[in-house]
């Protein structure tokens, strides 16, 4: 995705921003299956280093991916979107 110069996401408004409600409801539905998710240990850094990225939108979603970032942080499978160089990878 295209971050444009204000740091928004190509063809994001405001409008776009989600609700603390749905992104609760999207994290409880992946830690019904504990063995895809990351420990509380890896989620709390992963978004740790999410919170103090400039790429942070909304306080939610990352300009890169368009993700949610308090849900793509919970996967063992999924990395920082962060073109060329990820600030956070995949655990084996």
């Amino acid at each position: 995705m295209t971050v444009n110069q204000k740091g928004l996401c190509k063809g994001c408004v405001e409008s776009v921003i989600v609700t603390e409600e749905i992104i609760q409801e999207l994290i409880k539905e992946a830690e019904e299956n504990p063995t895809v998710i990351v420990s509380d240990e890896v989620y709390l850094a992963r978004l740790k280093t999410c919170e103090s990225c400039p790429s942070l939108q909304y306080g939610t979603t990352c300009a890169h991916s368009g993700c949610i970032v308090r849900y793509r942080a919970k996967f063992k499978d999924k990395s920082c979107p962060f073109a060329g160089k990820p600030k956070w990878d995949k655990v084996s």
